[in-house]
């Protein structure tokens, strides 16, 4: 995924789950899933990682594109709906991205 310049260093790495994909605090979250959506790319969904002891684990939350939405605007509104709504915590968001 392209991360905007003034985002670098903001992501968090999932090494730790052996995952080379990176998550993002709420407020941080916000704003690749807009940028995504000025370069027109489309956010299938993602998945919401809590935090415990060791860093970040999966919760099993998760969103996803609905068929009927398949445009690049329709999926940003989605995960940003997603995660405005999400409840309050240590939490972050991963972006899965076609």
């Amino acid at each position: 995924m392209d991360i905007p310049v003034e985002l670098k260093g903001k992501e968090i790495s999932l090494e730790h789950l052996h995952l080379s994909e990176v998550a993002w605090h709420r407020d941080d979250a916000l704003k690749p899933a807009k940028h995504l959506g000025k370069v027109k790319s489309v956010i299938l969904g993602g998945d919401v990682l809590a935090r415990d002891t060791d860093g970040y684990r999966h919760n099993y939350d998760n969103w996803y594109l609905k068929p009927d939405n398949a445009g690049s605007a329709a999926s940003v509104e989605q995960t940003i709906n997603y995660i405005h709504n999400y409840p309050e915590g240590d939490y972050v968001f991963v972006f899965v991205v076609a």
